[in-house]
């Protein structure tokens, strides 16, 4: 679906014929070519969709993505292996989780997401009643291939119904040979947008290098094109990136004032492909003025390619003051080829929880927006995950900014739970309908019925559209949360500009229930994320009730069979559960303390 800032546009444009049949190579050395070229690949249509052992995508929305799904094994990619792949509804495969929506970007481009396949990259759509899209998947029984096919999907139409169009493509992944190869058994109608409107190429992973087919160019049907992996190459790439800090999403933390220091923990990677030697990896705190809170610096390697490494700085940071502060990390190694991953910069809110109402909120505390978002039709939202700093806690109200309501529809503000899997929005906790009324470009508080108590994990809180034109703020001053999501129809995404914008919503919280002192059943223990997870699984906890307690966290396996204890004197927020030397499974961690344990699920998927 299109994205509109406040501005509708009627657009039309011409198709143009594609008479190249082969291009590249590309900075590593890919090369295309189509079915027309006498050394290029013969169109031949794989149907998987009536084969037993293919799996029917489900999930697949407008504007979002799925996954992720597991590769047999790792498939060569550039100088590095793919494990796993997301399929997204706009017509592109992902090594990793990005939604890519319009305007669709040229190839190779630094500005994310990076590290995909474009079959037929457009505003696709797999909504609206009468719509008969699907998506399957196949891995042939020897897994030497893998087939991703998306059938009979529409382009996005902003009309009843919201699509127009058919498309059926797929991608074919070859482990005999690398080659990519991407197939068109149908190809009609045309997206909506007057530019930007479609891409068909491969990008790496930093975006630095990719090989297009075309850009704006329809691909006709019963056309096949292949991307050619080179025999070698003479790219040596030194590259030290910087993956996260604190948590895998490199998401938005919320912590007490005066409460325990917050340690800083950062996963770096070698994203080359040579062995890196030592190089160091150097961790600060800044305030909003930009003064310097903390500073470290360790050493991290040698790596080899593809190798992570967790690098857990020597000195925490301590919240004495409430405020705004940025986590930044910088990988520094000399004659790095891709310095555009080497820095990752993470949002770290200290708020005062002895206040009665805390407000949690991405926009640093800033009434200024960058204009107002709203999805044509009506038919949208966008929403806002929030983990508190402490719990147990009742969200008692969100804040929203309303940019515009010209034909006074009104707008929802709901707010889930995140049971869902991987933490996405599970159950609905409270659903508020605001009449037009209320004041643009400023924050009006929508109380909830009732307070909803929140003892571990997060929340979600969205701003629904009621109608066509209604619009939220969006604020782009540093730093990002990327704790952001749109929502079309009933289906939840990454925003797609999530590393650049926020959404101005806000929730407000109070402290409830038991005292700083007291705990009831080991209340204060969050739920644990990632789950599934490959590395770490992390658990919140609230110092303010636990203090210095040591904990000793227990591994069982569905047998019962313990498999790693752990006791963790750590004075922090978290409780850090190492399962790289774990089989994918499911396994229960029992968490124990002086006043208490709890035990939990977890789930490891490699």
């Amino acid at each position: 679906m299109k994205k509109t800032l406040l501005l509708i546009c009627s657009v039309m444009f011409s198709l143009q014929m594609f008479a190249q049949t082969s291009g590249g190579p590309d900075t590593y050395g890919y090369v295309w070519r189509d079915s027309n070229d006498p050394n290029g690949p013969t169109y031949n249509w794989v149907d998987i969709t009536n084969n037993p052992t293919a799996v029917q995508v489900t999930g697949l929305a407008d504007d979002n993505f799925v996954g992720p799904f597991s590769l047999p094994t790792p498939f060569p990619y550039y100088w590095y292996t793919a494990n796993k792949f997301w399929i997204g509804s706009n017509g592109y495969l992902g090594f990793n989780s990005a939604n890519i929506a319009s305007p669709f970007p040229t190839i190779p481009n630094i500005s994310l997401p990076h590290n995909y396949l474009a079959i037929l990259m457009s505003d696709l759509n797999f909504t609206d009643v009468g719509n008969v899209a699907a998506c399957y998947y196949w891995i042939s029984p020897n897994s030497d291939s893998l087939v991703v096919s998306w059938i009979d999907v529409p382009f996005w139409a902003n009309q009843v119904p919201s699509y127009t169009g058919l498309n059926s493509f797929q991608v074919i992944l070859n482990y005999a040979d690398s080659t990519i190869t991407f197939q068109y058994k149908e190809q009609t109608g045309t997206s909506a947008a007057v530019a930007d409107f479609v891409g068909v190429g491969i990008e790496n992973l930093a975006g630095t290098i990719g090989l297009e087919w075309a850009h704006d160019v329809y691909p006709s049907a019963n056309y096949a094109i292949r991307f050619y992996q080179p025999s070698s190459t003479t790219l040596q790439i030194n590259d030290a990136a910087t993956l996260y800090n604190d948590n895998d999403e490199n998401g938005a933390r919320f912590i007490s004032k005066a409460g325990a220091t917050f340690p800083l923990t950062t996963e770096v990677k070698n994203a080359g492909n040579t062995t890196l030697t030592n190089f160091n990896v150097q961790t600060l705190v800044r305030a909003s003025n930009n003064a310097v809170q903390v500073t470290n610096t360790s050493v991290a390697g040698p790596l080899t390619v593809g190798q992570t490494q967790i690098i857990n700085q020597p000195s925490n940071f301590n919240p004495v003051n409430a405020g705004v502060f940025r986590i930044i990390t910088d990988t520094q190694l000399a004659g790095d080829a891709t310095p555009s991953n080497n820095q990752k910069i993470t949002e770290l809110n200290v708020v005062d929880t002895v206040a009665v109402n805390i407000e949690l909120s991405y926009d640093n505390g800033i009434e200024a927006g960058q204009g107002g978002i709203s999805w044509s039709g009506g038919n949208g939202g966008v929403a806002n995950y929030f983990i508190p700093p402490f719990y147990p806690c009742d969200i008692t109200a969100v804040k929203e900014f309303i940019v515009a309501d010209p034909l006074a529809f009104g707008f929802y503000m709901k707010v889930w739970d995140d049971s869902g899997p991987n933490n996405s929005p599970g159950v609905l906790l409270d659903s508020i309908f605001v009449a037009p009324g209320f004041t643009l470009n400023t924050f009006t508080t929508t109380p909830l019925t009732a307070p909803i108590r929140i003892n571990s994990g997060g929340f979600y809180v969205e701003w629904y559209m009621a109608g066509d034109q209604v619009s939220i703020g969006q604020n782009g001053v540093a730093p990002i949360s990327n704790r952001t999501y749109e929502v079309l129809g009933n289906s939840y995404a990454q925003y797609r500009t999530r590393e650049t914008l926020d959404h101005m919503i806000r929730a407000v919280i109070s402290r409830v229930g038991v005292g700083i002192n007291e705990v009831e059943k080991l209340e204060g223990v969050g739920s644990f994320y990632p789950n599934p997870a490959s590395d770490f699984v992390i658990a919140d906890i609230d110092r303010s009730i636990f203090n210095t307690d040591q904990f000793t966290v227990s591994l069982f396996d569905n047998q019962g069979k313990l498999v790693s204890e752990t006791i963790n004197n750590q004075v922090s927020d978290r409780i850090t559960i190492d399962v790289r030397n774990v089989s994918t499974g499911i396994y229960l961690a029992k968490i124990t303390s002086a006043k208490g344990d709890i035990t939990r699920k977890i789930s490891v998927s490699k």
